[in-house]
């Protein structure tokens, strides 16, 4: 049900959006104020509505839980002061699209600031009430804050999300903005049917969904749904095989080092509008619908570096990365012709270009899986994929074919 409503919820942003023919700034706000609406009533409010029902009575006098709300409170307003900071002192994000409208919309947004502080002090007063231990990480940081005996390691925590947090949302915002002019300027229903740029408009859409989902999820990080960050990615290495994948760093290190798209279209191999050209661009679709479908999967959980609960649906349930797997088919499915065109010495050093990007996706992999086969559920997932995914069928299917002697 959650995969229908996440789906139903980013569409209806983007298509009442682009009906309503708002700025890219305002059409990506309210694409998320869609989406995250949509989450909340299906699974959100529910989800709040049994943790109420099935919470613990704690005996702690109200000067002590209101105390301890005030130190959350200023926790979070030292949080929220360090972003502000970081957004106007490093260039990443002053120039980004996101921060220049956000700034530029300010004086419009003075009532909902107002309104969000208000509900702000609601929940977190209501989500610490619910909390088996209300001893968290925003408590832990207030109490820095206030010079108090703190968990170095909770403060540390509440500094990693942050990071994830202020990177992607931005980074993700700032896509969408862009995405979603694109898709006034030129959608896919401007052009001929089967056409390249048809294709193409097509494939932009299914990137905009993809980003509005995410940056609904970096938002959706609401411990009273059950959305919470339970822990991030705490090695190096995790950390740069994650962010070299994405703006500013991937553009700088693709031009530099693995500028495999530099080369001739796929006009000069295949012929648009011919069999082979539809059926080649219908896969390169499939396989970028396979990878919204992984986003949809994980509804208002999806995010970089974390873990927020095992996913073991959608497309999940044949493969652990079916996002990664298929957005690097679909790479390849667009590369090769022009790789072809290229001739023999240089299509194949393009080819091993992009090769070096498949494994930074592999490696980003093992990553993940390294920080998540902590939990006991990942590993039980694990050994579910490894006895019935898409391999383990294909494999059976094999064996059972197979001439015997």
């Amino acid at each position: 049900m959650i995969q229908a409503a996440t789906f139903t919820g980013a569409a209806t942003g983007i298509a009442l959006s682009t009906y309503l023919r708002l700025e890219s700034g305002m059409a990506m706000a309210f694409a998320l104020f869609c989406l995250l609406l949509t989450w909340t009533v299906v699974e959100g409010i529910p989800a709040a509505r049994r943790a109420w029902a099935s919470r613990k009575r704690r005996d702690d006098a109200p000067a002590i839980f209101w105390r301890r709300i005030g130190t959350k409170l200023v926790g979070l307003a030292a949080l929220l002061g360090v972003v502000v900071i970081a957004c106007s002192v490093f260039p990443f994000f002053t120039q980004s699209s996101a921060i220049r409208w956000i700034i530029e919309a300010g004086h419009t947004t003075i009532p909902i600031s107002i309104a969000l502080a208000g509900a702000t002090i609601l929940y977190v007063a209501v989500t610490d009430l619910v909390a088996e231990e209300p001893d968290d990480y925003l408590n832990q940081v207030g109490r820095a804050v206030l010079m108090q005996d703190f968990r170095e390691q909770d403060v540390l925590l509440a500094l990693r999300l942050l990071a994830i947090k202020c990177f992607f949302l931005v980074l993700m915002f700032s896509g969408g903005m862009a995405a979603l002019s694109d898709l006034t300027e030129k959608p896919a229903w401007a052009f001929p049917p089967l056409s390249a740029a048809w294709f193409e408009g097509l494939l932009r859409l299914a990137f905009l969904l993809d980003i509005v989902l995410a940056a609904g999820g970096y938002v959706a990080t609401f411990k009273l749904f059950g959305w919470h960050i339970r822990a991030t990615e705490t090695t190096a290495l995790g950390w740069l095989i994650c962010l070299i994948c994405y703006e500013p760093f991937f553009p700088a290190i693709s031009h530099a080092f693995v500028p495999y798209g530099e080369g001739p279209g796929w006009e000069t191999v295949i012929q648009e509008g011919s069999v082979v050209f539809i059926l080649w661009s219908v896969a390169t679709l499939f396989c970028t619908v396979i990878y919204v479908w992984a986003t949809v999967a994980f509804g208002p959980r999806f995010s970089n570096l974390t873990h927020r609960g095992i996913i073991t649906s959608g497309p999940y349930r044949f493969m652990k990365h079916p996002a990664y797997v298929s957005k690097n088919i679909a790479w390849w499915l667009f590369a090769i012709p022009s790789f072809i065109a290229s001739g023999l010495t240089e299509g194949l050093a393009r080819a091993g270009m992009l090769a070096i990007v498949s494994l930074i996706y592999l490696m980003r992999a093992r990553a993940e899986e390294r920080m998540l086969s902590r939990d006991p559920a990942y590993r039980d997932y694990a050994e579910s994929v490894a006895a019935n995914g898409l391999l383990a069928m294909a494999r059976r299917r094999l064996a059972s074919t197979a001439p015997r002697v």
